[in-house]
């Protein structure tokens, strides 16, 4: 069977899996062909395909080759013997065709083919395995001969030289010669005859000769003074300066390392010489040229850097495993005295940090530097406390400047460095990995994140827990190793090497990275605090040392808010004030997340209280309680009492064994009070004067509790307690702090179970409130009742005469246009206001007047009623003003009178009295004109009051999705579900209306309780007011929420009645459905969409379905 040419074409193809195709068919065909001309065709065809200039060629034709070159090698019959090939004789026919191939090969494009082809024929031959049995056989010749070959492709140009090393290199692996003292110190001669045994190619060959032959092996070489490295080993101490001389590409000479005398003498005379020696320059070496930049790293720092990790960890300290970051003295007893005189990666990488990141290095150098540093993360003798090494000064500052730009040149190399450091840090098994990679970066920059503007380090502080690891023990301690480090060491480890004139600036940038990373430290990992709360008995040991660690970070914090400090200067109080507000927001974030994880088993702003009642004795405190006020220090002591006695109480309970219903409702009632004394005693602590109302009803509340416990009627916190605690919960809702919103959902959970109709009421008020000026008023109990009767008689007139509209963005535009009205009216009222206030002033200006002037009240009085009766009649006939002038005439003539019968020192006493009582009226109209609010500040406040409406809606929201997941087949959440659509309806903020549906949709996923005594009845009647509600619907997902409602019901009248009375039931819902579809399909205007009555259909019939199986 002959062998197909074809093959030889798909063997340049660009697919790799069309190559392997061609290649195993080829040697197929050729393993059962027995024609001699087949194998020396395959052979002349598949070197000249290695010259090739195709994309693929090369390796299509190497990998066919060295195929070709095993089968012809192992070839066991008669057709072997004919052919008689040998390595020797594929390199003659190696060189002979590629210079048929290849003419002219001393030109450009031919001479890289002729080398290139050269190279992977050898390769071919190497790979082909045939070389270790020449070798074996004693035919070392052989291997030299290839070596010479290599040498001379590798000095005919600079850019095919790695790749001729690296084949060397390879073949010395493969017949394992890195110990040969005969071809080892050839290889070392000819690199140092050619002045590249100091060079990068030279340090690749080095660093692949086994450590303790290398200075064997090279002094059975005869090399060059000047070619040599010191200790016959690149990576001894002293080799520094030459090791930087590489990786510049500098080529180290005899000619250029002439003694510095005979340099000054034959200055001249050098520069004579360079001219000729530039116009013999196209005669001299080659292989002294320097090739262009290559985006690709060189094969040498692989077995460089891995040799550099190893020396690192013999250096490092084995007691405390950290890297030895100064400079060890000599020791001659050390454990490793004979590796003193090594290189170790931190003596190194000073070197590199000044090669490749230096301001003057091109943005070349710089590229090829943040590869290698890309490339120590990958190697797997790597380890984390290397970070602190390789994040020098210059590298550091190179990655922030990058990275903190999209245009740079290097931004997306520096940022795939960042990931690729915070991947290997977390993904490392080795303890502290990730503290390591902090440390590192924070040393050279304190505000890293912001200045990258990325979310490095606190990546590196969060997500300490992932599913795939189990080793919780392992994850809190390096969490508490990171809190350690930040409450110990980092303050003074990150003010090291600051200068006296940067040390406040660089203080205060301190302060506020460890508050901040305190935050993130919790916030970044609660689902690894909520693991061991959860499991509290399992990790009891872990939670213990998660507290300690945490009072230890509120501690550190409350002695900045609460304290005050000795050690500000007067120059520092601004930054001082920062601190402290920045602290302040770190801890209400703080107390937030801990009481959010740990489900009330801890008191955490209890163990700031505690720590703050210590310094009240010491006065220390920045806000002074005023001890002489005996109502505070009663209230305050009795609080402390109170606190005190809950916490023995929760302390006894948690250790019953046996608790019935009773007292869990006790203990978790006992825990919110807890929760709450220590809260309001800690804002008593910050100043707040809320905080003694808050304690005086909690002390109430206390009391009550008490009173129903001594009646064994605890099971239900009944009248003013629920209500009070209600009343405590919707006041600290209504707050935009994260951490009230806490305590007020700690509240509600608290009381959960003794939730009913008239608490849920209570919640509903505030969503059916409106959300704007007035109904924050409402809301807080500061509305004028009038004002708010007649807008909302204005609304209803509004919305009796409004047009129905099926899209939801055009009620939206039209429900912000009776907000607008309604902001106008708000700005009509501020301006009668504003008005009623300067008519008073009149009115004093004129009683002060009358009083001046002697005026009688009778006389003022009829005045008045004169004024009274003009106003009621200024459109009566003309005699009425007529007569209104003779008074006026009288008066004057009085006051003409009176004033003829006055001194002239009366009138002068006088005039000085009118003209204090006309600049009182001045100020005072000034003062009430200037305090008013104009238009910009009413829009504003108005902005302001809505925003606080929609925080309050959304909450209380979050409430009831709390009841509706602890009872989500209590009869209430019903009521819920209507209050859902008509909070959809009345609101005019997307996000409410969206969390309503939601809520809804969650809702109608059960089925709720129906009341035995006529509560299948008011089922029935509310089925037929959502249908007809949805009749009316303004938008589609109003539409939808009724029929998930209408299809809730349905389903839990048939689950309340069972099979037994299934089919009358059906028979009345379809009635009440097929009336509103009659109405639906007869009325053009009906907004009622078909998928409500599809919905039930598609119900039945999956119940249907579910009878027949």
């Amino acid at each position: 069977m002959a062998v197909s040419k074809d093959h030889y074409y798909r063997l340049a193809s660009n697919l790799p899996k069309e190559r392997i195709q061609a290649a195993s068919a080829l040697i197929q065909e050729l393993s059962v062909s027995k024609n001699e001309s087949d194998y020396t065709y395959a052979i002349k065809r598949l070197i000249s395909g290695l010259a090739s200039n195709h994309d693929s060629a090369r390796i299509g034709f190497s990998m066919c080759l060295t195929e070709v070159l095993s089968l012809l090698f192992e070839m066991d019959n008669e057709l072997k013997l004919k052919i008689n090939y040998n390595s020797e004789k594929f390199l003659t026919d190696l060189e002979t065709n590629l210079n048929k191939q290849v003419g002219a090969k001393q030109k450009g494009k031919n001479l890289r083919a002729y080398l290139f082809g050269k190279i992977f024929g050898i390769q071919s031959l190497i790979n082909s395995n045939h070389l270790i049995k020449d070798y074996n056989s004693g035919n070392s010749k052989l291997i030299i001969k290839i070596i010479d070959e290599l040498f001379e492709i590798a000095l005919t140009k600079s850019w095919i030289r790695e790749l001729s090393f690296v084949t060397m290199i390879k073949m010395i692996y493969q017949l394992k010669l890195s110990n040969n003292e005969t071809i080892i110190p050839h290889i070392l001669t000819k690199l140092s005859d050619n002045d590249l045994l100091i060079s990068m190619d030279g340090l690749l060959f080095y660093l692949n000769i086994p450590e303790n032959k290398r200075n064997l092996l090279s002094e059975l070489s005869n090399l060059k003074p000047t070619q040599s490295w010191k200790n016959n080993d690149p990576l001894t101490k002293g080799n520094l300066p030459l090791l930087k001389d590489a990786f510049h590409d500098k080529i180290i000479s005899s000619e250029n390392d002439d003694d510095n005398d005979n340099d000054n003498d034959n200055v001249e005379n050098n520069q004579d010489n360079n001219q000729s020696k530039k116009k013999g320059n196209k005669n001299s070496n080659s292989h002294n040229q320097k090739g262009s930049w290559n985006p690709q790293l060189h094969n040498v720092w692989i077995p460089l850097l891995t040799e550099l990790f190893e020396n690192e960890l013999k250096f490092q300290d084995l007691s405390f495993n950290e890297p030895s970051l100064k400079k060890r003295k000599s020791n001659k007893k050390s454990k490793f005295d004979e590796s003193s005189n090594k290189i170790s990666l931190s003596s190194f990488w000073s070197t590199f940090d000044s090669t490749f990141f230096t301001n003057t290095a091109s943005h070349e150098r710089k590229h090829t530097g943040l590869q290698i540093l890309d490339l120590c993360f990958k190697l797997p003798t790597f380890k984390p406390s290397f970070f602190i090494i390789l994040f020098e000064e210059n590298i550091t500052r190179c990655i922030i400047n990058h990275v903190s730009k999209k245009d740079r040149v290097l931004h997306n190399l520096t940022i795939k460095v960042l990931s690729n450091a915070i991947k290997t840090c977390k993904e490392h098994s080795e303890l502290d990995n990730r503290l390591y990679l902090i440390r590192a970066l924070e040393k050279q920059c304190v505000l890293f994140d912001r200045l990258t503007k990325t979310k490095s380090i606190k990546d590196c502080m969060s997500n300490l827990y992932n599913d795939e690891n189990t080793n919780i023990s392992k994850d809190i301690t390096n969490w508490s190793d990171i809190g350690n480090w930040l409450l110990n060491q980092c303050e003074n480890e990150l003010i090291e090497g600051i200068s006296k004139n940067e040390k406040n600036k660089n203080l205060h940038d301190i302060k506020n990275f460890i508050l901040d990373s305190f935050l993130n430290l919790i916030r970044g990992n609660k689902k690894l605090i909520k693991i061991i709360f959860t499991d509290s008995n399992k990790y009891q040991d872990l939670i213990l040392n998660f507290v300690s660690i945490s009072k230890n970070i509120l501690e550190y914090i409350s002695k900045i808010v609460y304290i005050e400090s000795s050690n500000i200067k007067e120059n520092d109080d601004k930054n001082d004030e920062i601190i402290i507000r920045t602290a302040k927001d770190r801890l209400n974030s703080i107390l937030t997340d801990l009481m959010e994880c740990s489900k009330g088993q801890i008191d955490w702003s209890g163990l700031i209280v505690d720590i703050l009642h210590k310094f009240e004795q010491d006065s220390s405190l920045r806000i002074k309680i005023d001890d002489e006020n005996e109502e505070i220090n009663k209230i305050k002591g009795e609080s402390f009492e109170i606190w005190n006695n809950l916490g023995k109480l929760i302390k006894i309970s948690s250790n019953l064994k046996d608790e019935n219903e009773n007292d869990e409702n006790q203990l978790r009632v006992n825990k919110c009070l807890v929760m709450l004394f220590s809260t309001a005693l800690l804002e008593l602590y910050g100043g707040d004067s809320e905080s003694f109302g808050i304690l005086s009803d909690l002390m109430n509340v206390y009391q009550d509790v008490n009173n129903y416990k001594n009646d064994s009627n605890i099971n239900n916190v009944e009248n003013n307690v629920l209500d009070t605690l209600i009343d405590l919960m919707l006041s600290y809702l209504t707050q935009e702090s994260g951490l009230k919103k806490r305590i007020g959902t700690n509240i509600w959970e608290s009381v959960l179970n003794d939730i009913g109709e008239k608490q849920l009421e209570r919640l509903f008020d505030v969503l059916m409130t409106k959300e704007n000026k007035i109904g924050m008023e409402e809301l807080f109990n500061r509305a004028v009742e009038g004002f708010i009767d007649d807008e909302e008689e204005e609304v209803e007139d509004e919305d009796n005469d409004e047009d129905e509209e099926v899209e939801k963005e055009e009620s939206e535009e039209d429900e912000g246009e009776e907000e607008e009205e309604e902001e106008d009216e708000e700005e009509d009222d501020d301006e009668m206001d504003v008005d009623d206030k300067i008519e008073e002033v009149e009115k004093s200006t004129t009683a002060a007047l009358a009083k001046a002037l002697n005026v009688s009240e009778e006389k003022e009085g009829e005045n008045k009623n004169d004024s009274n009766k003009n106003g009621e009649g200024e459109d009566d006939d003309n005699d009425d003003d007529e007569d209104d002038e003779d008074d006026e005439d009288d008066e004057d003539d009085e006051s003409d009178e009176s004033d003829d019968s006055m001194s002239d020192e009366q009138m002068m006493a006088l005039d000085s009295q009118l003209a204090a009582i006309f600049q009182q009226r001045k100020n005072a109209i000034d003062s009430i004109r200037s305090s008013s609010k104009n238009g910009n500040e009413r829009k504003l406040e108005a902005k302001d009051a809505r925003k606080l409406m929609v925080l309050c809606k959304l909450r209380v929201l979050d409430l009831l999705e709390l009841y509706v997941n602890a009872k989500p087949t209590n009869s209430e959440t019903l009521s819920i579900a209507i209050v859902g659509l008509d909070v959809m309806e009345l609101t005019v903020d997307l996000q409410v209306g969206e969390k309503a549906h939601k809520l809804i949709k969650k809702i109608c996923k059960n089925t709720f309780e129906i009341n035995k005594e006529d509560g299948k009845e008011i089922s029935f009647e509310i089925l037929d007011q959502v249908l007809e509600r949805s009749s009316k619907s303004k938008f589609n997902a109003l539409s939808q929420a009724c029929s998930q409602i209408s299809l809730y019901i349905v389903r839990s009248i048939c689950s309340y009645d069972g099979e037994e009375e299934y089919e009358s039931n059906i028979k009345l819902i379809s009635d009440i459905y097929q009336t509103h579809m009659i109405k639906w399909a007869v009325d053009g205007n009906n907004k009622c969409t078909s998928s409500i009555f599809t919905d039930l259909v598609n119900w039945l019939s999956s119940k249907r379905s579910s009878k027949k199986a």
